[in-house]
């Protein structure tokens, strides 16, 4: 075999292994990920989507990925959302973890496979800890901030066939607000005429919950809790 055609077939073969994890699940679930290469060109399409130069506080734009695969766009998204998120912008305390968690809550993720939605958590969680220990160190961050992680990427992520399971699937969409807080509202994915959109569900925060909150309130906040708990 000529040395050119064993480059070809090699580049292929490395291709193949990053795309596909067994034939078996391309015939059982149509599992084909997207290039990194396809995952950066067709992001670069959309720059104003994305924090720059010329608008560094652009971090709240919405991602959903229907097929998420094992997060291959997801992790590329964060990335991109991080890169302005530094501590001469917005210091080294509350205002900078409230930031990152805004990149993190603005990006969502469906896949029908249990194994990609673990991927795809595990590293959308560390792309978030590599960022926040390269700017804060190893133990800079507030004791909750994991759990902050943690209680985005189980609503965020989640194990579901978008299309089959629509009318059923809540996902949370965040509001950020003054004091590093979020005000949360429930909608339901659901599919039209195969579009899919957010039909809002009579959930939602009456208050607003610190971004140190949300994995010890993982539901609504309601003005009756907050009554109870200032008695």
């Amino acid at each position: 075999m000529r040395l050119a055609q064993k480059k070809r077939l090699a580049g292929w073969e490395r291709l193949h292994a990053e795309q596909i994890k067994s034939l078996e699940r391309v015939r059982g679930l149509a599992e084909v990920y997207t290039h990194e290469r396809e995952v950066n060109a067709m992001l670069d399409l959309v720059p104003g989507m994305f924090p720059s130069a010329a608008d560094p506080g652009n971090t709240d734009c919405t991602f959903f990925e229907p097929a998420c695969g094992h997060g291959n766009f997801l992790v590329e998204i964060l990335r991109r959302k991080l890169e302005y998120v530094i501590p001469r912008r917005y210091g080294r305390g509350e205002r900078f973890e409230h930031r990152v968690l805004r990149c993190l809550t603005s990006v969502y993720g469906i896949d029908i496979n249990h194994d990609n939605v673990r991927d795809s958590r595990e590293r959308s969680r560390a792309v978030i800890a590599a960022h926040v220990e390269r700017h804060l160190g190893v133990d800079g961050a507030a004791a909750g901030f994991g759990e902050a992680v943690e209680a985005v990427l189980r609503a965020n992520v989640i194990c579901a066939d978008t299309l089959a399971e629509a009318a059923e699937i809540e996902l949370i969409e965040y509001r950020p607000g003054r004091g590093c807080t979020f005000t949360r509202r429930w909608s339901r994915l659901d599919s039209y005429a195969g579009a899919l959109s957010l039909l809002p569900l009579d959930r939602c925060d009456k208050f607003p919950v610190h971004y140190l909150e949300l994995s010890s309130n993982p539901g609504p906040v309601l003005a009756e809790a907050i009554e109870m708990e200032a008695a």
